[in-house]
Formats: structure tokens, sequence, C-alpha cells
């Protein structure tokens, strides 16, 4: 992943996108800019279960937290499991019941003193800001160019993303690079010390702002990947000697290529819906605007900052319009390495450059229809 991405490159697409989307934005009556939350967002479309559980332990914490003083957390954070993966009119259960990731890690909401001063509305989104983790998947490449089939895992995920058994539970789990929860190792660890960078920050005007930004940033860039990337693992997932399966895509293989195919399609969404709602968080507040990419903040202004709106205006478009948008094409993430600067040095960086720093990379292709087991709305 590279530490210092390209600049924007805007060429007649950009140009094009922007005039067709002002057309739109005036003769929609000027939609009014939107502010966004993120924890909000992150809620947004996830089974009512889950959400009904969330709600309970976050009206917990918050009391909790807001309270003031040292103390460390001893009620749980974590929710239960559910096998019905969205909110969507006749979501099927998959075999395997998924859970919610924290963006920000656990050890650091247990901590009162790292929340002092928080108010009850940043205090319920930074404990909103959560994952599902079935939609957590990423690409393990050959560990050498004379690996043979089922000597490493090509394609693992959060527990309990992707399994060598269609079962319920932990058990045959496949999380290889997601590390041993300490910050700085692996996957999990990365994201950790990225949030934390920006969460120490003195200078930031808004902390608490910049920690949920980054919480997010960060689970886009490491906790799964494009399906760009996800595809190089299509071949190795076919040569396995064993049944692989994802909690996405229930109890079919897959090494057949249409599962496959489909369970990459699910993580583009996701990955993609991410990208939206943190850029619209960040494209409402005047200081971060400027990380947002072109593309993206192009569709974000024509539809009054609303991001399912805005995305689903650029699928349109990048599917059945005669002159397509610019789509994002890059191998792999394209942002620069998330911890060795905070958001607030970013923003600044990018305010007195006229340079945006790559903090979030531009709109992806995605799949033609939202597919059966993404989040709702």
């Amino acid at each position: 992943m590279p530490s210092h991405p390209s600049d924007d490159q805007l060429g007649l697409r950009h140009v094009f996108t922007r005039v067709r989307n002002n057309a739109r934005f005036y003769l929609s009556g000027r939609p009014p800019k939107q502010k966004q939350r993120m924890g909000k967002l992150a809620r947004e479309g996830i089974s009512p279960k889950l959400r009904g559980e969330l709600s309970k332990r976050r009206r917990e914490w918050v009391k909790w937290v807001r309270a003031g003083g040292a103390g460390e957390y001893k009620k749980a954070i974590r929710v239960t499991t559910d096998k019905v993966l969205t909110s969507r009119l006749g979501a099927a259960a998959t075999f395997v019941g998924i859970g919610l990731d924290e963006n920000i890690a656990t050890r650091v909401l247990k901590v009162r003193s790292n929340f002092t001063g928080i108010s009850k509305r940043r205090a319920r989104d930074i404990f909103d800001a959560r994952s599902r983790t079935a939609d957590l998947v990423w690409y393990n490449p050959p560990p050498t160019a004379a690996a043979v089939p089922g000597s490493w895992e090509p394609l693992a995920g959060h527990t309990p993303s992707i399994k060598s058994q269609a079962i319920g539970g932990t058990k045959a789990a496949i999380v290889t690079g997601h590390g041993n929860g300490q910050p700085g190792s692996g996957r999990d660890g990365m994201r950790e010390l990225a949030v934390d960078r920006s969460r120490q920050e003195v200078t930031s005007p808004s902390a608490f702002l910049d920690t949920l930004v980054m919480g997010s940033l960060a689970t886009i860039k490491h906790m799964s990947e494009p399906s760009t990337r996800l595809a190089l693992a299509k071949p190795h997932v076919h040569a396995l000697p064993g049944p692989r399966f994802a909690a996405l895509t229930g109890n079919n293989d897959l090494r057949h290529g249409p599962t496959f195919d489909s369970m990459v399609d699910h993580v583009q969404e996701e990955r993609e819906r991410k990208k939206w709602e943190v850029g619209a968080v960040m494209h409402g507040n005047d200081r971060l605007k400027p990380l947002v990419p072109p593309v993206i903040r192009s569709y974000l202004e024509t539809h009054g900052n609303q991001p399912r709106q805005a995305m689903e205006a650029f699928r349109y478009d990048a599917h059945h319009a005669w002159i397509k948008p610019s789509i994002n094409t890059a191998p792999e993430s394209d942002t620069r390495d998330l911890h060795t600067k905070s958001l607030h040095q970013m923003a600044t960086k990018t305010a007195t450059s006229g340079r945006r720093q790559r903090a979030l990379s531009d709109a992806r292709m995605l799949p033609a229809t939202q597919p059966p087991n993404s989040r709702g709305h």
C-alpha cells in the first residue's frame, strides 16, 4: 500500500461529471447540504436484532463515559451475533451469526479518561461506529512464488467472515493477517495505530470527530479490500483442496466462480458505502471537506450531502450513462499511510499546500444492483 500516492488526476471525465451534476443540482431545486453523523450512518441497515442490542449497550456506555473521572468499563461493549445480516425485507439467515466490529478499539472505549468532556451526541456516535464482521474480508498473496495451493490462506477476514467449514460460532474461521490484538500487529493493529494518531492530536479543534472519521477511514483501508484486489484471490481459492465459505454467501463453496463473485460484490458494496458515508461526514465539516475526493464530492454536493442518494446516482451513471464518471481502478488501496499523520495534520497540509492529502480514495465501480445480504436502509 503506497505511502505517498499520486495526486488526483482531473481529466475530461471529471469536468463532464461536474457539469452534469451541477445541472442536476439546479434542476432538483438546489437541495440544502445536510450534516451527517458517522454513528447514525453506520447503524443503518443492520439487522433489527443487532440494532436493538447495540442501542441497549450504547445507552449504558454513554451514561458511564459522560459521568467523568477515571475508571475502566466493566460491562459488555460487543454485541452478540445474529444469523440475519441485514434489515432488507425477506433477508434469509446464513449459517453463522455475525456481529459488529468496533472501528475504535475496545481497549480505548473501556477507558473513561479517553473521552473527558465528550458530548452525548458524539459519545453515541463513537460507540455506534462499527462494521458488520461479515464485510471485513481481504486477500493474502502467495508467500513465495513456489507456494502450492493449500499451503497458505489466500482469503481471510474478521471472525467469522471466512470459514473452512459451514458451521456456526468461531470454529474454522480463517483470520490470517488480522493480527494478535496488539497495536501495530496485523491489519487490526494498523487500524488502531491510525486511530490513536488522530485521537491523540492535541492541536485538533475536534479530536472526537477526527477519531470517528479516522476509525472509518482506517477500517476501509485495512480491514477490507477492493474488488480489484480480492479478484487476485480467485484462482488461488479455486485451487484449494478443501471448501471455503463466506458468511455473506452462506453454505455455497467459494471455490465456485459465481459464489466467489457474489462474495466480492458484497464486500465491494459495503466498502464503497463506507466511503460515501465517511465522505459525507467530512463534506459537512469545513476543515475536513477538502479531503473528500473529487468524484465523491461532486455527487455529494449535487444531492445535498446525502450519501445514499449520491451513491445511487453514481451507480446509475457508472452502469447506464453515455459518458461514465471517472472510476477509481487502482489495484489496491491507494490512500496514504494513515498512521504517520493525524487527520488534522492532513487537513492542515491540504489547506496550506492546495494538494489533497489522500486520506480517502475516490469512488470505485459498484455492483449493478445492491447485493441481497448487503446492509439495508
